[in-house]
């Protein structure tokens, strides 16, 4: 599969699972800052990759990168893993499509964040 189909692919994915459409997601475009990605929605989108391309996400740490659904206990919840992760990293889908390649997760690298 080319890294075009692969792209069409996982933007067709994040459109229909978020609402998004797919001329609006580049290779630059941020899960959580841009496509405004968190809680539930991170796992329903991680599961239709998961399915679409067979990812091992073994090692992913969700609290690195998002933020869980609001709820009674959340503004602690989220105090206690920034302080245990720090601030916030960010995915975007050029990362996802490195990760989609290799088959597993791995930690983005500084010059994978285009902002």
């Amino acid at each position: 599969m080319s890294f075009t189909d692969r792209f069409k692919q996982l933007a067709a994915i994040l459109s229909n699972e978020l609402g998004v459409q797919t001329k609006d997601i580049t290779l630059n475009t941020r899960l959580r800052e841009d496509l405004k990605i968190d809680g539930d929605d991170v796992d329903e989108v991680f599961c239709k990759i998961t399915e679409q391309f067979g990812i091992d996400w073994q090692g992913f740490i969700f609290y690195r990168y998002f933020r869980e659904e609001p709820h009674l206990f959340s503004l602690l919840f989220e105090s206690y893993y920034r302080k245990r992760h720090g601030i916030l990293k960010t995915i975007t889908v050029s990362h996802l499509l490195s990760v989609i390649e290799s088959g597993v997760w791995f930690e983005p690298s500084q010059s994978d964040i285009y902002i």
